[in-house]
């Protein structure tokens, strides 16, 4: 499970919930892609504190999507769990992804400082 959530004019803030199987990476990917389509860049916050497992099928998924966003992407922050398995995932799929524009952060906090903004404000439907 996911959500998407338009932080500022070119700021994305992202949660993903327990396990990610393709149909559902592919669905995050679509939606996402609806978002910026209209964008020439963009940051991005993925916070994966409730995030458990990703599958290795959706892993290749995710990853090409990275790739493909390498020029339009200003910055993107990765809030990993305490959860060693997550964590080398994460690591994995950043490096494959190939951008010094990706970091692994532990809070949203340094999140925030590395995109650039000050507050987040998410408005419910």
């Amino acid at each position: 499970m996911f959500r998407i959530e338009k932080i500022g004019e070119n700021e994305f803030y992202t949660k993903a919930l327990g396990t990610m199987p393709p149909s559902v990476a592919e669905r995050f990917i679509s939606e996402f892609n609806e978002k910026t389509k209209n964008l020439s860049s963009f940051s991005v916050i993925v916070d994966g504190l409730d995030f458990i497992l990703l599958n290795l099928k959706s892993f290749e998924i995710i990853l090409d999507f990275l790739k493909k966003n390498n020029d339009r992407l200003v910055r993107s922050a990765y809030i990993v769990a305490d959860n060693p398995v997550l964590d080398k995932e994460a690591q994995i799929l950043l490096e494959r992804a190939e951008s010094s524009k990706r970091k692994i952060v532990a809070s949203l906090e340094e999140a925030k400082e590395w995109i650039g903004i000050e507050d987040i404000i998410i408005k419910r439907d």
